[in-house]
């Protein structure tokens, strides 16, 4: 009997030698990560027809208690810029107010059992919250297996989406040829309700 409780007690640094090997796997895969997002980041930057901008940051698990961080556990996080709303207000005081939509982000974090969680944060403004504040892309087991054609596809699926929680796709069906029936609106990832405005009957010049 004792030899099977020590086999369950010997389950634990059979566990631990694999987080150390996922988060070694991790810190060794993620320096050919931040190249390859960086490529993507230049490329939309040069070739994309709406610019804008987009970025790479690498970020560390934070401790708040005591300030401190912690080197073995990066993030990697390709975001886009914030993008204006066309929309300005003014008044008889001659004082304007213009809105902007903040841009999406998808990160990429190391998690406590040396697994990599794919986090997709959508756009947002002051004017629409999103009714997720994220969204789970992609649970990735083993760091060390990561190719870059998947990360390509996670970014491509990661772009719809957030796409669709903007104010330029919210109204966009994901249906092909234009099909808007029922079943395919429900299916479109819309992550916001829409947006309106109250109305002020006024004699005044809009300019």
């Amino acid at each position: 009997m004792i030899d099977n409780i020590l086999k369950v007690a010997d389950l634990y640094a059979q566990g631990i030698k694999h987080v150390e090997k996922r988060r070694a796997q991790w810190v060794a895969k993620h320096d050919e990560l931040e190249t390859h997002l960086k490529q993507i980041a230049a490329t939309l930057n040069e070739k994309a027809e709406y610019k804008q901008g987009f970025f790479v940051d690498k970020l560390h698990a934070y401790n708040e208690d005591m300030n401190g961080s912690c080197a073995g556990m990066p993030s990697l996080t390709l975001r886009s810029g914030d993008m204006p709303m066309l929309m300005t207000f003014r008044n008889a005081m001659g004082e304007r107010k213009e809105y902007t939509e903040a841009g999406f982000q998808i990160s990429f974090n190391p998690t406590i059992t040396g697994q990599v969680i794919v986090l997709l944060f959508p756009h947002q403004s002051d004017l629409s919250k999103p009714t997720n504040q994220y969204m789970t892309l992609a649970v990735i087991d083993e760091p060390g297996n990561i190719t870059m054609d998947v990360i390509d596809e996670i970014i491509a699926k990661g772009m719809e989406t957030a796409f669709y929680s903007s104010f330029t796709g919210m109204s966009e069906q994901n249906a092909p040829d234009g099909d808007t029936s029922a079943d395919q609106q429900q299916q479109a990832p819309h992550a916001h309700n829409p947006i309106g405005f109250k109305r002020y009957e006024t004699t005044e010049k809009v300019q």
